[in-house]
């Protein structure tokens, strides 16, 4: 079975090779010297008369033959932005997958392990749950037989539905797992500013948004041109997600082990 650790890695991995391909396809036009033609027309046996497009730049030589049916448009910054943008929606989707994965992973243990003191009382925790309810029968079931599992699956049951996700997602599923000041935690070991942090992973998010619903346009002028999205920009988006999501798995793993220890270590000074 994949560790939600894995799970993230594989989800994440189409969007940081969408932005080496973008790299790679990068250029100003494609190249016309003649010269360069007629070698490489010469290296695949190309008839003369046969149409070649070529994409030359400090990583990448390419040539399009005719028979791909490839227009120039096909290929242009413009054209090609497109694989940033869709960079940017598989490593939201990467994070959105990864949150519910690692509470199902973990929440049913937190919860034995920590009891009553697992629920967090922090705004956005009680933002997150602020609609979830319990049955009558819910609650006698609890009342009668305490069960770990049978809270953590009615939570991520109802997480499932309320969507996790952005700065917040990652807040509410870091103070589920025991994890104290999720955000001022994450920011110190990755040695990045909290608001910083918080703020490239939202307008990653919000971006995402205004590429599904809105083709990329600005959600305050859905009629306009599309937004402008640079690689650094998206480079960094990608990156942000990638290294916050794998310090929480980091996090997550040495609180776990610090509370098995401290309820082994109770358990031999009970008896």
């Amino acid at each position: 079975m994949l560790s939600p650790r894995q799970i993230f890695e594989d989800n994440i991995r189409p969007a940081e090779l969408l932005l080496k391909v973008f790299r790679l396809l990068e250029h100003d036009a494609p190249n016309s010297e003649v010269r360069f033609h007629q070698t490489l027309r010469e290296l695949v046996n190309a008839d003369q008369d046969e149409q070649m497009m070529v994409i030359f730049n400090e990583m990448f030589l390419g040539l399009i033959r005719e028979r791909a049916e490839i227009s120039p448009a096909s290929i242009k910054r413009s054209a090609l932005c497109n694989l940033l943008r869709q960079a940017v929606v598989t490593s939201c989707t990467a994070l959105e997958t990864y949150l519910p994965i690692l509470l199902k992973n973990h929440l049913p243990e937190i919860i034995d392990l920590r009891g009553r003191n697992f629920v967090p009382r922090d705004k956005d925790t009680a933002e997150q749950f602020k609609n979830m309810t319990f049955s009558l029968n819910d609650c006698i079931r609890v009342l009668t037989n305490p069960d770990p599992i049978f809270v953590a699956n009615k939570m991520i049951s109802y997480l499932d539905f309320s969507y996790l996700s952005g700065k917040r997602g990652v807040h509410v599923t870091a103070a589920l797992l025991g994890i104290e000041r999720p955000w001022e935690t994450i920011s110190r070991r990755l040695l990045r500013g909290e608001e910083e942090l918080k703020k490239v992973l939202n307008d990653a998010v919000n971006r995402r948004n205004d590429i599904i619903h809105r083709a990329d346009r600005d959600r305050k002028n859905p009629d306009g041109p599309q937004q402008e999205i640079p690689f650094a920009w998206t480079r960094q988006a990608v990156d942000t997600v990638k290294v916050v999501c794998l310090c929480l798995d980091e996090l997550v793993k040495e609180r776990l082990k610090n509370l098995r220890e401290n309820a082994t270590l109770q358990t031999e000074e009970e008896s």
